[in-house]
């Protein structure tokens, strides 16, 4: 689906009210989340088209198709799947540049059998787009090498402590709605019945 068909906002819209119902159930809330379930809303502001270029111009380069598309609705996400608080807008996104040194690792790795997604996976440390601004030893990183017919960069979503390589999403939207199905069955496992809708059903 190009982008220029995707709906972000209704998307948006319904994550953060079923994030925002599931939430109500929680016995304490941070003062951000709360006022967030309040508002049922998960997002920000849109980015102000003067915010995105400034973006592009601080990285010397355009931002792929959904990614852009995304911060043209919300300039940042909270709560992106159960291990990522909050997803960068314009002001705190940036080139990652192999904050921990996994390059040397994966580049350890290569022999003359090596593959292409191989290689590619190992050099993308060091020129990734980093998204993440909080979380729990994870990172949401885009690889503008990694790029599909549309323009879209790949996104590598790295578990710090899981001890396993990175999942891989063809895009920034493909991530997105992967996140929206692990809140879905975390939160339905957790919740049960009272939370358990067809969205649920068909994305467990």
């Amino acid at each position: 689906m190009a982008e220029t068909t995707f709906d972000w906002p209704s998307f948006l819209a319904r994550w953060s009210g079923e994030w925002a119902d599931a939430a109500a159930s929680e016995d304490r809330l941070s003062e951000a989340d709360e006022e967030a379930r309040q508002q049922r809303r998960l997002g920000f502001a849109p980015a102000y088209p003067e915010r995105i270029a400034a973006l592009e111009e601080r990285l010397g380069r355009q931002l792929p198709p959904s990614y852009r598309a995304f911060l043209e609705v919300s300039d940042g996400w909270r709560h992106a799947g159960a291990f990522v608080w909050l997803l960068a807008g314009t002001e705190r996104a940036g080139w990652h540049e192999d904050a921990m040194d996994m390059a040397e690792v994966y580049r350890e790795e290569l022999d003359e059998n090596a593959t292409d997604e191989q290689v590619l996976l190992a050099g993308m440390w060091e020129r990734a787009l980093q998204v993440d601004a909080e979380s729990d030893i994870t990172y949401v990183l885009l690889d503008p090498r990694d790029v599909n017919e549309d323009g879209e960069w790949a996104v590598y979503y790295y578990r710090g402590w899981a001890g396993e390589p990175p999942d891989r999403y063809a895009s920034f939207r493909e991530f997105m709605e992967a996140m929206y199905q692990s809140f879905h069955s975390l939160t339905a496992h957790r919740l049960g019945p009272a939370f358990t809708n067809a969205t649920t059903e068909s994305r467990c």
